[in-house]
This record gives structure tokens, C-alpha cells and sequence, in this order.
């Protein structure tokens, strides 16, 4: 028996932004799908003679082989029929059911005899709805999967479906009729030891040079969050590997991967201080292989611990502040003390790990009071430095503790998607919008009028925090001369609307905008308010950049921190000219210079001052074909100005501007030259 598992679709919502919908194979977000690979490692060990396979569907979408078009769907099944397996199992998200759902719907098209087994956290939460509606999948496995699935691979392979009454799975016992002779086999114990599984396995995936790797280090959180539905998913229940376990997973991936870290996958890695500081002390003791990331509680750490974490390899710690408000906090059951958070980010700055925090607005108590006070911490964190630093509105959790008790959820369609074409984009928003079951979490509450003046500005909440980050030092200069983020938000949404209606953008989308788009709304209102000169020139530089990252469509490699970032040109500080270069048409995308140093904005750098210094700034490509940014001298520069209109190499222009110079200003010309000898960069004009 084949069988072969597949990851869901996952993109990168910035990049959405960035491309402004456009159908673009880089969007997507590829990563080492660790509950998958245990699966496999788990058939491997329990059943040898089961062929499996990894199916790694967003890099086949990066590489092309995957159209973001309308034919999408099909062309998945397609391709994965084509391997022949008895059984395709896929992992499920709330974000990408409905692509996961249809691409099942072709499957059974191609090949009915075929197996569709659905699993993870979204699934799990809407089992029973999903097999009385959809009858292309014939099984879902429910929370933990290892023992279950094996159970229902021996039951496949029996064809007979009278056998598939599994423990920890929902199944349907006739094929092709849903919602008919649903059979649930009830919940299965959680698997006590962790270290009873095998090591996930790690060698089907294909890592690009240099990506962070998730190594599961524990599930489960035993906390009560209202919103949240991890710890339902889990039972509640905390468990961990032992550090002797992590350590051989460790050297398992440092010996197949080239890479720099590590996400220590666990729904909250600090629940037991023992547990980490005995991992931590096994890391150091091995010489901290590896940096890595991982979710804590603000409430479940403190200085030592962060030092000993710092140590042993951590550079970045993720913690869910969720609301500015200490009224929201409670009605959440997320009760800490938001100046005790703040401190914790601060003092993870102070240890040298990078603080990453996350916010949500929109609850069902939200009111205008709470939204300005998480709006206010928003900013707050961003100026510790927190980074990435997301805001985004409340999503309704099927799972969750909350979800039972919510009211009037609508869904208008205005949500990033994987960008299909029009025509497929709309005819999956209106699917989703028809299904509260299945896709409740495009769902929202209606709160109309939070914002006055401002209809359904909660729409355009979801995308505003990368936006900001992208812009970040204009952003803040902006917000204190507006009087706070919420003033930022609410300008931009209306700017944002007028600006889409103009150009008839679909009603879906009317509060989104690219992050070029942001920087130029920003860089509008720092001159209608009239800011200090190195602000706006801050400002120009940072839309400059946007627009022609926007236009260059760059990739990098991708990580847990990043994938909700943008990709923008590494600014080199030294001169990139040689004295042989010789313009091509296309390759100087942009020229710029300003009366200040204010390439630390660039970097997003908020607590400086610009300093009075010319500096100029110049946007090209490599020999390679990749986008840099390079600081030069006055005399390159002017240089450059010329060599867009002339097929001269540098030198010669060069020459000639020193044959035109008074004797006193030869030294510094020459000076010129000389950087320009050294660099081996050939420069292309426009």
C-alpha cells in the first residue's frame, strides 16, 4: 500500500500585499511539517511494508510546478494521483481548509477508489460537519494522530469498512455518500511518553540552505485561554521529550541540514521550569549546537531563566500579550499584568533574545476604549523592539472555549487568501461566507462602530501590524505627531478605501493596501503635518525601497520569524563601482539623495537621531541579478546621474570629472576612484 501526506497550503500574507494579489508562485511559505514527518517515522517503524511519502505542496507551488491559477486544484490532484497511492492523507489549518476541501473534491474525481484522510487542529475541531458535508473525504483523524492513523491504514488495507470504527477518528463507512453511516470511534488516550515515538522523519524534507527547522520539543499547554484552541486540541495536557531526546534530534538535523536554527516546536516551551532549565544546561554542556526560537508566557518566565535560555542558544522567544486592555485580559482568562509583560519583553532585550509579541482586537467585549488601549501596547511593544510584533483580529476557533458562546458572526469575504485569479478568489470567498461550520474562523463578530465614522474598519486590522513593521520608523514618527497607533490606523483605513474605490478594486479587498502603498499614505501625512526634514527624507528612502522591492519581486529564504515580513534589498555601506563597469539599459532602479544619514530607518532603527550628513543612496542589480542598496559618494553618484544617459564606463566619466575640478578637490575625486578599483560590482543604468 502507497500512501503519501501532504502539507496545506500556507502563504505569506505580506507578500500577498506586496504582489497586491497578484497570482505569484513566492508567496507561498514552505517548512518542515514535524507532525507530518512523525507520522511517517511512526508507519515506518509499525508498518515497513507501507510505502510512504511526503508531499511538500507549497515548494512544489514555489518551483512552478503548481499553477496559482484557476486549474490549481485540479492540477494538485493530478499530480498527486499520478502517483498511485491507496491512501492521501493531508494536514489541516483554519486558514486553508476550503483549498484543502476542494483539492479532495478532485481527487475523488480522478480517482474514486482512493482514500482522502483529513487530520490536525482545524479538522479535529469540525470533524463530524466536514464528513455530513463533503463526500470526498472519507476519515478524519481527531487530535494526536501516531497510534490512530496506523490503526486506520490496517483498516483500509482490509477493504472492508465495517473495520474502520478506529479510536480517535471519525470515519465514514460508505464511500461517496456523505453524511450518511458516519461512524466516530470515540477518543483515544494520549501517548504518554513522548519518547516513545521515533524521530520524525526529517530525511524526505528538502530544506533550502540556511532555513530554520522545526524539531518538536513537547505538545500541550494546561492554561484556560478562552480564545485559544491549542490546549483543547492537546486535552490540556503538558508533555515533553526528555533533553536527552531533543539532543539526538538536534544532531540528527544539524547532520542533514545547512542550518542557522531551530523553532522548538511547543505550544508554550516554559510551562516547566525544571524541564527547561535541564535542556538548557544539556545544550551548553554540548556548546549550544544551534540558535533557536520558540512560545512562552510572559507569566512563566523571569531574568535567570532567560539568561540560561540565552545561553543555551535562544535568540527569540514568541509571547501572546493578546490585549492592551487589563479589562479584555480578564473577560479572556489571560489575566497578566500588562506592565509585568512589558517588563519581561524588556528584559528579554536586555539578555540578547529577541522579544516577538502578539496582539488581538476584536473580542466580544471589544469596545472603542479597548481597541485604542491595545493599540497603544501595539506601539508600546514596537518600541521595545519587539520584532515581528503582530496585531490581528479576533479569529473565531471552532475548538475553543469561547466559540459556543459567540454571537452574529458574519463573514464578508474581506480576508488574504492564496491568490488564485479573480475569478476563483471570488468564487472562493463566497464559499467560505456560506459555511460558519466549516470556515468559522473567516468569521467576525460585528462591531460596526468601533471605530467611528469608520464602518467595518475591523476588516483591515488583520494586515495593518506588517505593514507598520515594514514602515516602522515613519510609522512611530507619524503616530506621535497623530497622538498614538490607533490615529495611524484609522487615517490609513479611510485613505486606504478612497484610494481602492478610485481604481474600482473588489469590495472584498477595500481595506487592504501594499506596503508601498502604506509608505506613501505615511509620507502624505508626515508633510501635511509638516515633520522635521530627516523624517520625511526617511520616509521618501523607505517608500523607494518598498516600491522597488514591490516591482523586483524578491525571495529569501524563509523562517518562523520572517515569513510574516517582507523581503527588501540588504543595504551595503560600501561603494559597488569598478572603473570598467559599463551601463546596459535596466539595471539602476532608483537614485536618491538626502541631507541626513537615514539609512538606520532603512534597518528600522527608531531610537536614533538622523545625523546631518549627505548621503547618497543607490538601488541596482547584481551581476547575479539581485537587488542591492549601496551607499556611495557624492562624485559616484554624480557619476551615476550621468551614465543613465551615456554607454561611458565609470572610469571615463570619472577622468573627465577630474580634467572639470579645481586642484583642491582632486584628492578627494581620486579617492573615489580608488574605492571604485576595489569593488567588483558591474552596474547596469536604466
Amino acid at each position: 500500500m502507497k500512501v503519501i501526506l501532504a502539507t496545506s497550503p500556507h502563504v505569506r500574507h505580506p507578500a500577498v500585499l506586496q504582489t497586491d494579489f497578484r497570482p505569484d508562485n513566492s508567496v507561498m511559505y514552505t517548512f518542515a511539517p514535524v507532525g507530518l514527518l512523525s507520522l511517517i517515522a511512526t508507519i515506518r517503524v509499525a508498518r515497513p511494508s507501507i510505502d510512504t511519502e511526503l508531499y511538500d505542496l507549497n515548494r512544489r507551488i514555489i518551483s512552478g510546478r503548481l499553477p496559482l491559477t484557476q486549474e490549481f486544484y485540479s492540477a494538485v490532484a493530478e499530480d498527486l494521483c499520478s502517483m498511485n497511492p491507496r491512501v492521501i492523507g493531508f494536514m489541516t489549518e483554519c486558514d486553508s481548509y476550503h483549498h484543502v476541501l476542494q483539492i479532495t473534491e478532485a481527487i475523488k474525481r480522478l480517482s474514486p477508489e482512493c482514500s482522502v484522510v483529513l487530520g490536525g487542529p482545524h479538522a479535529s475541531a469540525v470533524a463530524r460537519p466536514t464528513l455530513e458535508r463533503c463526500d470526498s473525504v472519507d476519515a478524519i483523524v481527531i487530535g494526536e494522530g501516531e497510534e490512530t492513523f496506523v490503526s486506520l491504514l490496517d483498516a483500509i488495507d482490509s477493504n472492508s469498512r465495517d473495520e474502520w470504527n478506529i479510536p480517535g477518528a471519525i470515519t465514514c463507512n460508505q464511500t461517496g455518500v456523505s453524511g450518511q453511516n458516519i461512524l466516530d470511534g470515540g477518543p483515544r488516550p494520549l501517548i504518554q511518553t513522548l519518547d516513545s515515538l521515533p524521530i520524525p522523519a526529517y530525511d524526505l524534507y528538502k530544506a533550502d540552505p540556511g532555513e530554520e527547522i522545526f524539531i518538536e520539543v513537547g505538545r500541550g499547554c494546561p492554561f484556560q485561554c478562552q480564545f485559544c484552541s491549542t490546549a483543547p486540541f492537546w486535552g490540556r495536557k503538558h508533555r515533553v521529550k526528555s533533553p536527552a531526546r531533543i539532543l539526538r534530534e538536534i544532531e540528527l538535523v544539524c547532520n542533514l541540514f545547512d542550518i542557522k536554527r531551530a523553532h522548538f516546536t511547543h505550544d508554550l516551551f516554559t510551562t516547566s521550569r525544571e524541564w527547561v532549565t535541564n535542556l538548557c544546561k544539556v545544550l551548553i554542556a554540548v556548546g549550544s549546537p544551534m540558535r533557536w526560537t520558540c512560545s512562552a508566557r510572559t507569566d512563566t518566565v523571569d531574568e535567570p531563566l532567560l539568561e540560561l535560555m540565552q545561553r543555551a542558544g535562544c535568540n527569540a522567544i514568541y509571547f501572546g500579550i493578546e490585549s492592551g486592555s487589563e479589562r479584555i485580559l480578564r473577560e479572556i482568562r489571560k489575566e497578566i499584568p500588562l506592565d509585568h509583560s512589558f517588563e519581561v519583553l524588556e528584559k528579554c532585550q536586555r539578555v540578547g533574545i529577541r522579544p516577538n509579541a502578539g496582539f488581538i482586537a476584536g473580542f466580544p467585549a471589544e469596545d472603542n476604549a479597548s481597541l485604542r488601549d491595545t493599540f497603544t501596547a501595539f506601539e508600546r511593544a514596537l518600541r521595545i523592539g519587539c520584532k515581528p510584533t503582530h496585531l490581528f483580529g479576533y479569529c473565531p476557533f471552532a475548538d475553543s472555549a469561547l466559540y459556543s458562546r459567540l454571537q452574529g458572526l458574519r463573514c464578508d469575504g474581506h480576508f488574504v487568501d492564496v491568490p488564485l485569479g479573480v475569478e476563483t478568489d471570488l468564487q472562493n470567498r463566497q464559499r467560505v461566507a456560506q459555511d460558519c461550520d466549516l470556515y468559522g474562523s473567516y468569521f467576525r463578530l460585528p462591531l460596526d462602530d468601533i471605530v467611528p465614522g469608520e464602518q467595518r474598519a475591523m476588516s483591515g486590522l488583520d494586515e495593518f501590524s506588517p505593514l507598520a513593521e515594514a514602515v516602522l520608523v515613519p510609522t512611530l514618527a507619524l503616530s506621535e505627531l497623530l497622538g498614538g497607533m490607533y490615529e495611524v490606523f484609522r487615517r490609513w483605513i479611510r485613505w486606504i478605501r478612497e484610494y481602492n474605490r478610485s481604481r474600482h478594486a473588489p469590495e472584498y479587498r477595500i481595506s487592504y493596501g501594499t506596503v508601498a502603498g502604506f509608505a506613501g499614505f505615511v509620507r502624505e501625512e508626515l508633510k501635511r503635518l509638516s515633520a522635521a526634514e530627516a523624517i520625511l527624507e526617511a520616509a521618501e528612502a523607505v517608500e523607494m525601497n518598498l516600491r522597488i522591492a514591490e516591482s523586483a519581486a524578491l525571495q529569501t529564504g524563509i523562517t518562523m520569524a520572517t515569513y510574516r515580513s517582507l523581503v527588501l534589498p540588504p543595504l551595503d555601506q560600501n561603494p559597488t563601482l569598478s572603473l570598467n563597469s559599463r551601463l546596459v539599459p535596466g539595471a539602476i532602479l532608483g537614485m536618491l539623495a538626502t541631507q541626513h544619514d537615514i539609512t538606520p530607518a532603512l534597518d528600522g532603527y527608531f531610537d536614533v537621531e538622523f545625523r546631518p550628513e549627505p548621503t547618497y543612496l543607490v538601488w541596482h542589480k547584481t551581476s547575479q541579478n539581485a537587488v542591492r542598496l549601496s551607499r556611495v559618494d557624492d562624485v559616484v553618484f554624480d557619476a551615476l546621474e550621468t551614465l543613465k544617459a551615456t554607454e561611458e564606463t565609470v572610469g571615463n566619466i570619472l577622468l573627465e570629472r577630474i580634467r572639470r575640478q579645481p586642484e583642491s578637490s582632486v584628492t578627494s575625486v581620486f579617492a573615489s576612484l580608488s574605492d571604485a578599483v576595489e569593488s567588483e560590482l558591474v552596474m547596469v543604468a536604466k
